[in-house]
């Protein structure tokens, strides 16, 4: 079996503006957000700069930046923009995107979506 590595961002939370609704598109709420990024193996690699891997620094600060400069009818946009940002990076093969909205449902814990691209 080939080596494998993965990057992850467990449970980023963003209060930013989504929703088709007017609530929603009034008020800021809560999203989740989860990655995780399958990426070229490290082994054997001789990695002295952060310039040698995927930096999980530069992934939130853009996934910060995109979330909050403007409102999102969908997650889905959102969800296909963050895994744009992380798929363009020639070192990682595969993005696994989660979106949660954990405020919106009564008796629900959360709510969203999912994507592998």
């Amino acid at each position: 079996m080939p080596n494998s590595d993965k990057i992850f961002i467990n449970d980023l939370v963003i209060e930013m503006f989504a929703g088709i609704y007017d609530h929603e598109k009034a008020n800021k709420q809560r999203v989740i957000i989860n990655i995780t990024l399958e990426v070229e193996s490290n082994a054997g690699k001789g990695l002295t700069s952060i310039d040698d891997v995927v930096s999980y620094e530069n992934i939130v600060n853009e996934v910060r930046r995109i979330a909050t400069e403007k409102h999102y009818d969908l997650l889905e946009e959102l969800a296909e923009k963050i895994s744009s940002i992380c798929t363009d990076n020639d070192k990682v093969t595969n993005a696994n995107v989660r979106l949660e909205k954990p405020d919106i449902i009564d008796d629900v814990k959360s709510v969203g979506i999912e994507i592998t691209r």
